[in-house]
This record gives C-alpha cells, structure tokens and sequence, in this order.
C-alpha cells in the first residue's frame, strides 16, 4: 500500500517547489528558507575577475556556480554565509550585471566581499549560504555614490548577522 502525505501549509499557502522557486526568483530570501525549511545555499567555485571591487576598497570572490540546474535568486544584494575549508565567514553578495561599473556587458556575475578577509583562495570551493536580501541592484550616478551605498550594505549585513 502506498501513502501520501498530506502537502505542507503554511500561512494558508501549499508550498510546493513552485512557490520556493518564485520567492527566490523574486529575491525573497526569507520565505524561500521558510519555505524550505533551511538556508536556501549555492555551491561554486572561486574564480578571478576584473578587480574592480578591490579598487574601491571592496574585493570580492567572483563564484561560479557548480550546479547549472540550481536557481540563482534574482538581482540584488544579500548577507550571506560563506562556507569556505571548514570555516564560517560572513558577507555580502551581489548577484546582477554590475550597471555602475560595467555598463556595456549584460553577463550576470556572482561576487561576494567577505568581512575582514585577505586571503588567496582562487580556484577553491565554496558555499553560499542565504540569510537576506539587502536591496536591489542598481546603476549610481558615480563610483563614489556606489561605494557609499556598499558601505551602508555592509552595516546593513553585519546588523542582520548580530555583528554590528
């Protein structure tokens, strides 16, 4: 005899995988890891980019993703958790097309700056563990409007986390 279970409810919603791929496709972090019932997280691999970040004073770890057929959550900037050989660091992540910095290419990049990390890790594996999303993605007027905005981010990310 075969048994089903009864589907999921919560707040008067089934969840079902549609209703998880819409909230991470809409950068609605908190529901999808409601939803699944764990941090929602992607798995990749540390690759070099254009250094653009380490110029204003926020490198970052350019990721690409392991796993093709797992979603990426949609534009914007979020507080994330790294998982990085064993250790648990903390950042934050913008997924987009980068319009401030690189207007002409449309390609999307994933690249986190981590918190008070210095560290050659080319080539190596992490997981990104999603905790919020901050905000949008968006084109400032100026390098120095978008610097001022990632250091808002930052203070923003390191409140979430209980480190501010």
């Amino acid at each position: 005899m075969l048994f089903r279970s009864a589907p999921l409810h919560m707040e008067d919603k089934n969840v079902s995988s549609t209703l998880i791929r819409e909230a991470l496709w809409s950068g609605n972090i908190l529901d999808a890891n409601k939803y699944l019932g764990y941090p929602y997280f992607i798995n990749g691999t540390i690759v070099g980019g254009q250094r653009i970040g380490r110029q204003m004073g926020f490198p970052t770890a350019n990721i690409i993703t392991r796993d093709k057929h797992k979603l990426v959550p949609s534009d914007g900037v979020y507080a994330v958790k790294l998982k990085l050989n064993g250790e648990m660091l903390y950042g934050m992540l913008n997924i987009g097309v980068r319009p401030t910095v690189d207007a002409e290419t449309k390609y999307k990049t994933i690249e986190v700056h981590i918190f008070d990390f210095s560290r050659d890790i080319y080539g190596q594996d992490v997981t990104l563990i999603f905790a919020d999303r901050i905000r949008d993605e968006k084109k400032f007027p100026t390098i120095a409007g978008l610097v001022d905005q990632m250091k808002q981010d930052k203070q923003d990310t390191l409140k979430i986390f209980g480190l501010a």
